[in-house]
């Protein structure tokens, strides 16, 4: 290794590598779906269950092996982690092209299955280390959407090789090699970085373990459902146009690439967005789009036209890819504020089990349910429509159980002022003892800390300023294994800047003060401290700089569910 490495810094062909590494992430296994059918008929294999092998053993493989892959990558380095991960994808998912024995083809994809763990973990874990702030940010966006494009582009081309001969999908993998070339030349193992966020705030959290086995269940249901249709498309299509027959392979990698640009596309609007549901209701509308979705599957039965059916197939791929980049952010974005600096690794690694856990259950039982319904794949997603409701119905009481029981528990006594610049703080204010500052860096919330300042120095008061990393933001745009910590120092780098200003404030007024850097929700983190202070002093708008009438959705939510009295403070116009 040369020495020029200890002062490697990524550059543009790094940054490619990485991305078309991401590609493989989330399809890599279902690749070769739309060939599935063509491969049966190769094996003279009836059973459904045993070509769905195909797709299922590779996430088998991942759920076995994910903690050891991550392991490794600690132990000998996440770069040569990924190089061996990047050989063994490449050459295990090309031999099956010059077998001709179904044995040996299931072998290779298990074995495959090893290579995109280790790829799915450096490739992520590499972002962390290769890039900080807001430009990581940057960075896992751009993942997100080359996710989004690897399955449009794999699966169609898939689609389109499966027409050809029932082998050549696995061609697919050579792009693998492409990736290891780049690799060599931009590659390397990262430096070690020596900050830890061992101090950082780490809140006891009532009943952590259940809420993080609720994820994992919401995680398992969403990739069962999900997975149902690209381990039968190959089938299903032949049996609901005999047009769409003639290029089933083609057609078959079409929808599903539609649906992951769709799951691309809304993760990433609903992980910027400046309102978003609590967790039980974000699951249950993604549980009601994928009934929307499935139930859309069951109509082609009853159409004669090709361009019709078509239409219908397309929406049904949108609603489920909606589904999935509603669902998925949420997931991802609970587990890591469940997570500690400690337990992140253990916990994301349980979201990976869950989640190809489900993908070998679906390929394995959706063809039995299949037999069961009369041979009529309508029929099935019919069915997984349904339970999809059930769910929408249980995840929808469930919510208001909590908002209700949420409303009945909590004394909120909410007093709500809005101060304009240049005018004078009345004086008429009770005793605080603990005065909360939720900051952002922002204007308006620097606003708002001058007036906690002059309030604290008339009463006599402590404060407590808190930066809350909002990590919706960055969860929907990966695949979540080990980017928890990432996101830890990513919101310990972008909070310096903020909190030092209210430091440096409150020490030249000599006031106490106590920081703290959490991540969750912006509003629901804030009403929870809310509960350990007598005032909250907020600006009405954030680094977003929204036109809101009076506040922001964060401002206007802890107003409205606040433990304690809030004064929202809006900035005007000189």
């Amino acid at each position: 290794m040369h020495n020029s490495e200890d002062a490697f810094k990524p550059n543009v062909l790094t940054l490619m590598t990485i991305l078309l590494s991401s590609m493989v992430i989330l399809m890599g296994a279902a690749a070769v779906a739309p060939a599935l059918n063509y491969i049966g008929q190769e094996f003279d294999i009836e059973d459904g269950s045993m070509t769905a092998l195909v797709i299922a053993l590779p996430a088998l493989s991942v759920a076995i092996f994910g903690f050891l892959m991550g392991y490794l990558a600690d132990r000998f380095g996440k770069a040569r982690t990924l190089f061996v991960s990047l050989i063994i994808f490449t050459v295990m998912g090309v031999l099956p092209f010059f077998l001709h024995d179904f044995t040996l083809i299931l072998v290779c994809r298990f074995l495959l299955g090893i290579g995109l763990t280790g790829i799915s973990s450096t490739s992520t874990a590499l972002i962390g280390e290769y890039w900080t702030g807001m430009e990581r940010v940057k960075v896992i966006g751009y993942q997100s959407a080359a996710i989004g494009v690897g399955t449009l582009v794999l699966e169609t081309i898939g689609g389109g090789l499966a027409d050809v001969g029932w082998n050549y999908p696995f061609l697919i993998y050579l792009i693998g090699a492409v990736i290891i070339i780049m690799a060599i030349f931009s590659v390397r193992e990262p430096q070690v970085n020596g900050n830890t966020l061992e101090n950082s705030a780490e809140p006891e959290i009532p009943n952590r373990s259940r809420k993080i086995m609720f994820c994992y269940i919401a995680v398992f249901a969403e990739m069962f459902l999900m997975f149902s249709m690209p381990t039968n498309f190959s089938y299903y299509i032949p049996q609901i146009s005999d047009d769409l027959a003639d290029m089933v392979g083609l057609w078959a990698g079409i929808l599903l690439g539609v649906m992951g640009i769709s799951q691309a596309a809304f993760s990433m609007l609903y992980s910027r967005s400046a309102t978003k549901l609590s967790e039980s209701m974000a699951y249950a509308y993604a549980f009601l789009m994928m009934f929307a979705g499935m139930i859309l599957m069951y109509v082609p039965e009853y159409l004669d036209s090709s361009l019709a059916i078509i239409i219908v197939l397309f929406i049904s791929m949108i609603l489920v890819g909606c589904s999935l980049g509603l669902l998925m952010p949420t997931v991802i974005g609970g587990l890591s504020r469940l997570s500690t600096a400690r337990t992140s690794g253990k916990v994301m690694g349980g979201y990976a089990v869950a989640l190809n856990i489900s993908t070998f259950l679906a390929g394995i039982l959706v063809p039995l349910i299949y037999v069961a319904l009369g041979s009529r794949y309508t029929n099935v997603f019919a069915l997984l429509g349904i339970v999809s409701l059930l769910l929408f119905v249980i995840l929808l009481v469930r919510g208001f159980s909590v908002n209700r029981k949420k409303r009945e528990g909590e004394p909120v006594t909410i007093s709500t002022n809005v101060v304009a610049a240049d005018k004078p703080m009345s004086t008429d204010f009770s005793m605080y003892s603990n005065i909360l500052v939720p900051t952002d860096g922002s204007e308006n919330s620097k606003f708002a800390v001058n007036n906690a300042i002059n309030i604290a120095k008339k009463n006599r008061s402590s404060i407590t300023a808190i930066f809350v990393v909002d990590v919706e933001r960055y969860a929907g745009i990966s695949d979540g294994i080990f980017v928890a910590d990432k996101m830890r120092e990513a919101g310990v780098e972008t909070s310096k800047a903020a909190l030092d200003y209210v430091v440096d404030l409150a020490k030249e007024n000599g006031i106490d003060i106590v920081t703290k850097v959490v991540f969750g929700r912006p509003a629901e983190e804030i009403i929870n401290e809310s509960k350990n202070a007598d005032l909250v002093v907020c600006g009405s708008l954030g680094r977003t700089n929204l036109n809101r009438a009076l506040m922001g959705s964060v401002a206007e939510t802890v107003v409205r569910m606040a433990y304690c009295p809030v004064l929202v403070c809006r900035k005007t116009a000189a």
